[in-house]
This record gives structure tokens, sequence and C-alpha cells, in this order.
């Protein structure tokens, strides 16, 4: 029994699809595995301190904005939700 060439080369092209694919597979098993770990201390959250509502005093501003800052940062935060942050 015989095959022809188109069925062989179908199957060529199928099976070098699928070696990839496991190959591609593996790697990603490999390199990601070591990413997660459980070991050592949960990172303790900083402190999110904001002001009082500033801006909504005048006729024109009828916004409410709050300034929050941790350590790091710096926030405003709007009473929609909408926050802006930059580092120090």
């Amino acid at each position: 029994m015989t095959l022809n060439k188109g069925y062989t080369l179908v199957m060529k092209k199928y099976l070098f699809g699928l070696g990839a694919m496991i190959v591609g597979a593996g790697l990603m098993f490999v390199l990601m595995h070591g990413e997660v770990s459980a070991k050592g201390e949960p990172k303790k959250l900083e402190p999110f301190v904001c002001s009082e509502s500033i801006g909504g005093g005048s006729l024109r501003s009828h916004h409410r904005i709050w300034n929050c800052k941790t350590r790091t940062m710096s926030c405003g935060l709007t009473e929609k939700g909408n926050i802006s942050c930059v580092s120090k």
C-alpha cells in the first residue's frame, strides 16, 4: 500500500505543528514553574491616608477631590472613584 504525496505532506505538517505545541508547552512549564513561591513572610500593606475633600468650594468647581498618600505615592481620588497616582 502506498500513500499519496499530498497525504504524507499533510501528516508531516500536522506532526510538526503538534511537536511545536508540545515543546512550547514544556518550555512554559519549565520556565514558569520557578516563578511562584509560597515561602517568606507576606508583605504588610502601607497605610493609605487621605485628606479632607479639596475642591468643590466655588461655583465653578463642583468636583470633590481627596489627596491620599502612602510612603511611596501621592494620589488624587475623586468621588466617582477615579484615581491618579505619582511616585514620590
